[in-house]
C-alpha cells in the first residue's frame, strides 16, 4: 500500500513540475521525508499525507476491504 501512495504522489508531483525539494517546502517537510514517502519505505502520519495531498491537489481516500472471519467467529457483534 505504501508504494501505491508513493507512486501516486510522485506521478502527481512530476505532472505539476514540482521537485521533491519544492514539495517538501510547500508541505512543511524536508526533502528526505518526501523521498521516503515516494519510495514507500514507511507510511507517514495522516496529517503529513493530508498536507501533501492538499499541496498536490489530490483527494485523500482510505479503502477498507472485508476480511474473512475465522471459522466459528460471530458474523456481527451480538450475533452467535
Amino acid at each position: 500500500m505504501n508504494d501505491t501512495i508513493g507512486t501516486a504522489i510522485r506521478l502527481r508531483r512530476r505532472a505539476l513540475g514540482i521537485t521533491q525539494a519544492g514539495l517538501a517546502r510547500l508541505a512543511g517537510l524536508d526533502q528526505p521525508a518526501v523521498s521516503r514517502l515516494e519510495s514507500g519505505s514507511r507510511l507517514p502520519p495522516l496529517p503529513v499525507l493530508e498536507r501533501v495531498a492538499d499541496v498536490l491537489g489530490l483527494r485523500l481516500t482510505i479503502a477498507l476491504e472485508p476480511v474473512t472471519a475465522p471459522q466459528g467467529a460471530p458474523r456481527s457483534p451480538g450475533r452467535r
